[in-house]
């Protein structure tokens, strides 16, 4: 079995994507997620879990599980990840509330683009890009590490 690993749980597609950091741990009956601090662990049985991959070029591995009944997908980054998206257009940012680009008019809404420069780009590309190349350069590391974990996984969950 694997050591226990450091990893970051994010939740897939169940609202507030936020990742809780932790120690993942693999027993004979299932995975444990202990939260650094004192919250409850949370226990994945092997008999829920229906898939789990390593996402190739990241240090993330996918485990796909049905948890009451609903299928649940759950990450866990071997790196921490990378920041959230940022707010949508047009909505304030902490970063810049009071700012504004020299071209912007006063009454302009800042999530349109100026009429003087055409069509600007926002930053979500930029940020995209940032953050798959911190994933990539992460991986380098954590590859191994991911394959051995998803390996003793399967193994595990064959032999039940």
């Amino acid at each position: 079995m694997p050591e226990p690993t450091t990893v970051w749980l994010v939740p897939l597609g169940r609202g507030g994507q936020q990742e809780v950091k932790g120690l993942l741990a693999l027993h004979p009956d299932g995975l444990v997620f202990s939260p650094t601090g004192s919250a409850e662990p949370a226990r994945l049985p092997l008999t829920e879990i229906k898939r789990v991959h390593r996402v190739h070029g990241s240090p993330v591995m996918i485990v796909q599980h049905h948890t009451d009944g609903a299928k649940l997908k759950t990450a866990f980054y071997f790196s921490q990840p990378p920041p959230m998206p940022p707010p949508r257009r047009g909505a304030p940012s902490l970063t810049n509330a009071g700012a504004r680009a020299p071209h912007q008019v006063a009454d302009q809404d800042p999530g349109r683009p100026s009429p003087v420069l055409g069509l600007k780009r926002s930053g979500k590309r930029r940020t995209q890009r940032k953050n798959a190349g911190y994933l990539t350069t992460a991986n380098v590391t954590k590859k191994e590490v991911i394959v051995t974990w998803v390996a003793e996984i399967e193994e595990a969950r064959r032999s039940r």
